[in-house]
């Protein structure tokens, strides 16, 4: 004798699972955290070096080893090979542009974008990874400082 619940049970149909959503969720990853936290950490030391540099031996009148010397060695730099040197320019291009590469490449490594075709929507998801917010704050940081000195510089006041 079967009672009625088990009756109901063999009635019922069996689930179906749609593979295609879950296809559609699928998020690849196009850069690992921590390359890219590794990346801009080598990115970022050279421009830290010189703004330390710059605010211990100008600002706040202390001369601090390594710190101080990579800011008068660029300086000495400038100073001997000016505009014309090929080491000068990647000095100044990676003072300048380290920081937002970094910035750039830490994003996209914590940065998931889908779109979902049936709602028209675009889903972006982020990562709290704390080392790559941490060198992304970092370098925004110093991206702003040196653009607006560069900006202030030549704008003629």
């Amino acid at each position: 004798m079967k009672t009625n619940f088990e009756e109901i049970m063999e009635n019922m149909e069996q689930p179906t699972i749609d593979v295609s959503t879950h296809q559609q969720e699928f998020r690849l990853t196009l850069l690992n955290t921590k390359k890219s936290a590794i990346l801009g950490i080598v990115l970022l030391i050279l421009p830290l070096l010189f703004l330390s540099g710059v605010i211990l031996k100008h600002y706040l009148q202390i001369d601090f080893g390594i710190l101080t010397s990579v800011y008068e060695w660029i300086g000495e730099i400038d100073h001997k090979y000016g505009n014309n040197s090929i080491l000068n320019w990647t000095i100044r291009i990676l003072l300048l542009f380290g920081p937002f590469v970094a910035i750039g490449i830490n994003l996209i490594s914590i940065l998931h974008m889908h779109y979902e075709k049936a709602t028209k929507e675009i889903v972006i998801s982020l990562k709290l990874n704390w080392l790559n917010w941490t060198i992304i704050t970092v370098c925004s940081t110093i991206f702003v400082i040196f653009f607006l000195y560069f900006v202030i510089e030549n704008s003629g006041y």
